[in-house]
């Protein structure tokens, strides 16, 4: 972070300084009390279980320069504390006026599914030419995002950003702090729809995106499938202060132009051992591509990532060679080999349209052995929970009436019972519904077999990293 001066944090976040020296500098912005060094600012959040204001002392005497508090603090002879109604509020206007200190274009990335993939590659592919800031993890959220801008250094050239939202107005306030100029939006399923109500109005809000667009804003957005209808019919372009063309991209046999299609594209897609290859089509051109991770839907955010490299001037070559370096983060569709087996770690999160996509995946993927999907919960699916779980289940009959088979199903979690109902009802694929985690790795510890390739994934929330932990430790 560019250390900032107390009495422009004073001024920005617009509080009352109660003590310390105002032209005293921070140069590290924390919510977490345990990160607090020499010169940092802490900003304390009221969360569901703890109130973080209880640590103001401990961050006071750790060295910190300055604290924000919405709470009467005991004043002290050492750092600063600006007093302030609400600290979230405060550490979204700062975060909103550190950002305009830097006249660097943002790239936000947003959507349903493959938001953290698509940042990386597109960070990766960018990083070919500019010196680009990519969001570190999942700091993509109404706290995680404005603790980022503080990432931004002088240096850089260019910031990748994850705009994640759950509930309605949450991208506005995510805008208003990042200013994105252009945007990559993977796709619109039903993630959250609990609290958004409906796919088009997923669409629209995320679609808020483009709001400070200005004359040379983009939104890059996935067309495959219904999307590219629901793209134009609720992405809401007429809020955008520029003229915001879309260049739509996917997977497609044709090349159909910027108003009628997919701009950029892949075809030719083949299955390797450890991954994909393809073809990527563009204005201008093709060439060939691979990736080391599994899946249509990863090709889907390379030829993303692809398309935002050619608009940046980013040499094709150096941004095929990026793709093909790319490695998935922790938790993302890692593959790991232990006493012949192959454990897919999709763990991160879940939505029915990912699971869809890693079930196609785990078929498509060469080689021996059986193919078997664990599956946890998908939450905050609302009142519509058990049709969407539901629905996965058809998936995978779908899926075996075409010779896409599943030797075996696994399902832990309350909601996911749906699946094991529907695939043993419609089926002869032998399921098993666990009722925790610990009966479930006792299952799979005994039932696993040489050659397997076993796919994880459900929600955060249900935790099957810790089983793929627990079955791949040494």
């Amino acid at each position: 972070m560019k250390p900032v001066s107390i009495s422009k944090v004073c001024e920005a976040v617009r509080g009352s300084l109660l003590w310390g020296d105002p032209e005293a500098l921070v140069s590290g912005v924390h919510t977490d009390s345990r990160e607090i060094g020499e010169g940092d600012l802490f900003i304390p959040i009221i969360g569901a279980r703890v109130d973080a204001h209880e640590y103001i002392p401990d961050v006071i005497e750790a060295g910190a320069a300055c604290v924000i508090s919405s709470e009467d603090v005991e004043e002290s002879d050492r750092g600063a504390c600006i007093r302030v109604t609400d600290t979230v509020e405060a550490l979204q206007a700062l975060a909103a006026w550190y950002r305009a200190q830097f006249d660097i274009p943002l790239i936000g990335i947003t959507g349903s599914v493959g938001k953290t993939s698509t940042k990386e590659m597109v960070g990766a592919v960018l990083s070919k030419k500019y010196n680009t800031l990519i969001t570190h993890g999942n700091m993509n959220s109404q706290v995680g995002l404005p603790l980022m801008m503080f990432h931004i250094e002088p240096e850089h050239e260019m910031a990748v950003i994850e705009m994640g939202i759950s509930m309605p107005d949450e991208m506005d306030r995510l805008v208003d702090i990042a200013s994105p100029c252009m945007a990559v939006m993977t796709n619109i399923g039903v993630s959250h729809i609990g609290n958004l109500g409906s796919r088009e109005n997923i669409c629209r809000e995320k679609g808020r995106i483009i709001r400070e667009f200005g004359e040379d804003g983009r939104l890059f957005a996935c067309g495959d499938g219904d999307l590219y209808d629901l793209i134009r019919k609720n992405v809401p372009f007429d809020i955008c202060k520029g003229e915001c063309p879309v260049s739509f991209y996917g997977i497609s046999q044709e090349f159909t132009g910027e108003n009628g299609g997919l701009s950029y594209y892949a075809d030719d897609i083949r299955a390797l051992d450890e991954g994909e290859s393809f073809t990527f089509h563009y204005p201008g051109g093709e060439t060939s591509a691979s990736l080391a991770v599994m899946g249509e839907h990863n090709i889907e955010n390379a030829v993303a990532a692809l398309a935002v490299g050619t608009v940046f001037g980013v040499d094709i070559g150096d941004a095929v060679d990026a793709i093909r370096q790319y490695r998935p983060l922790d938790m993302r569709g890692v593959i790991i080999k232990k006493n012949g087996i192959n454990y897919i770690d999709d763990t991160y999160n879940a939505s029915p349209d990912s699971i869809r996509s890693n079930l196609r995946a785990l078929f498509s993927h060469p080689g021996d052995g059986r193919r078997i999907a664990v599956l946890g919960d998908v939450l905050e699916l609302g009142d519509r929970s058990r049709d969407l779980h539901k629905s996965i289940g058809a998936f995978i009959e779908s899926e075996a009436a075409n010779g896409r088979r599943l030797s075996a199903l696994y399902t832990v979690g309350n909601e996911s019972e749906a699946i094991t109902d529907y695939v043993s009802e419609n089926t002869d694929i032998p399921t098993c519904r666990c009722r925790d985690n610990y009966e479930l790795i006792n299952r799979l510890r005994s039932e696993l077999q040489q050659d397997d390739w076993v796919l994880f994934k459900g929600s955060r929330g249900m935790h099957l990293d810790e089983v793929v932990g627990n079955l791949t430790k040494d």
